[in-house]
């Protein structure tokens, strides 16, 4: 596990593959997942739930790494090349912004 708070439990990469990819002969998939964290907690509809969201997850994206979340990096760590795309996306957001303020105005 990476991480556990009050409200959230959340697996690491590598224990997610480990119970994807390797169902225990004999075990059941609940049983797999209790075995391998050496705890006997997690109830089957949990297992199913995290299960069937990894899956889903694989098949969408191709894989289970996380979404990048979080602050852009800072101006000193970025290349040229990386500031140039982030100038270009800041104009694509202040056209739109500035679209949809147009269409607002019209509307009143």
């Amino acid at each position: 596990m990476a991480k556990i708070t009050e409200k959230q439990i959340v697996f690491t990469e590598h224990f997610k593959r480990l119970v994807l990819d390797s169902l225990i002969e004999g075990m059941t998939r609940e049983e797999t997942f209790n075995r391998t964290l050496g705890v006997n907690c997690f109830d089957k509809k949990f297992v199913d739930t995290c299960l069937g969201r990894w899956r889903r997850k694989v098949r969408a994206v191709g894989d289970l790494h996380p979404e990048k979340k979080g602050r852009r990096k800072s101006l000193e760590n970025m290349t040229f090349e990386e500031m140039k795309a982030e100038i270009a996306y800041q104009k694509e957001v202040i056209a739109h912004l500035k679209k949809l303020k147009g269409l607002a105005d019209d509307e009143l």
